[in-house]
């Protein structure tokens, strides 16, 4: 049987976060945003956050980007990016089908 002992550099290598992390407090962060949105449809501006939540999630994911960058969890930061990306695209589809239909 080997030893295989853990090295002084594994220790102190610092933690870069993991991609599931950021996609699951992106999710997190564009739900809460979304529920948020809610009770602020009676002064009109949940219209906005809520309908376009592809650009309005730029107000959460910016700093929560910045601040795991900061810290060093890069792979982290890419899970936030990710989540705001498919956010993005979801909501411009969505918008883009809207557009091109008819209605009678």
């Amino acid at each position: 049987m080997e030893d295989r002992g853990i090295t002084v550099d594994e220790l102190s290598k610092p933690s870069t976060g993991s991609i599931a992390r950021g996609l699951g407090i992106g999710a997190l962060l564009t739900l809460a945003g979304a529920i948020a949105s809610l009770p602020l449809m009676v002064i009109y501006v949940g219209f906005i956050l809520f309908f376009a939540i592809g650009l309005a999630q730029l107000i959460w994911m910016i700093p929560a980007y910045r601040r795991y960058t900061k810290r060093g969890e890069t792979e982290t930061a890419k899970g936030l990016l990710i989540v705001a990306g498919i956010v993005f695209l979801l909501n411009a589809s969505c918008w883009g089908v809207l557009a091109n239909t008819n209605f009678r």
